[in-house]
């Protein structure tokens, strides 16, 4: 069966918040100094947590994602490049990773980096409402809807 294309310019993703231990992992471009959360866009036919597990495969590789539970909904639209915007609705979920785990990455593009809990708030993050909702969502473990 085939999909009728979208005349819709928003684009849909899933995010992993992932949890190792007392650490997080984030993601970002290489050589920028912003991270945001690894994960990508959901795929004709796809659920959000079955394009979460394909996207961190394809980033990370093989590893026994659990994906634990939903976190919350983080609207955004950005400048994409000059001229061009982007409206992006992004699905966050918690992902718990094996103690062991070791951080990797197939796209050369990106990097991934692991850092402590307790300094999320010391990274730029983006988009800057989805960093304050993970904050507080560390807090006190409530869904969030962030809109734009």
């Amino acid at each position: 069966m085939k999909f009728q294309g979208s005349k819709s310019n928003i684009h849909l993703v899933v995010r992993g918040f992932l949890i190792c231990k007392d650490e997080i992992i984030l993601c970002r471009v290489r050589n920028e100094k912003w991270f945001f959360l690894p994960g990508g866009h959901i795929e004709d036919s796809e659920s959000a947590r079955v394009a979460l597990l394909r996207e961190l495969n394809e980033e990370m590789g093989e590893n026994d994602y659990k994906i634990s539970s939903f976190m919350g909904v983080c609207e955004n639209i950005f400048l994409l490049e000059e001229g061009i915007l982007q409206h992006e609705i992004n699905i966050i979920f918690k992902v718990n990773v094996p103690n062991e785990f070791k951080v990797n990455t197939k796209e050369g593009h990106i990097e991934f980096v692991s850092i402590a809990k307790n300094n999320l708030k010391d990274y730029k993050i983006l988009p800057a409402t989805l960093k304050d909702a993970l904050i507080e969502w560390l807090e006190n473990e409530k869904s969030f809807f962030k809109e734009i």
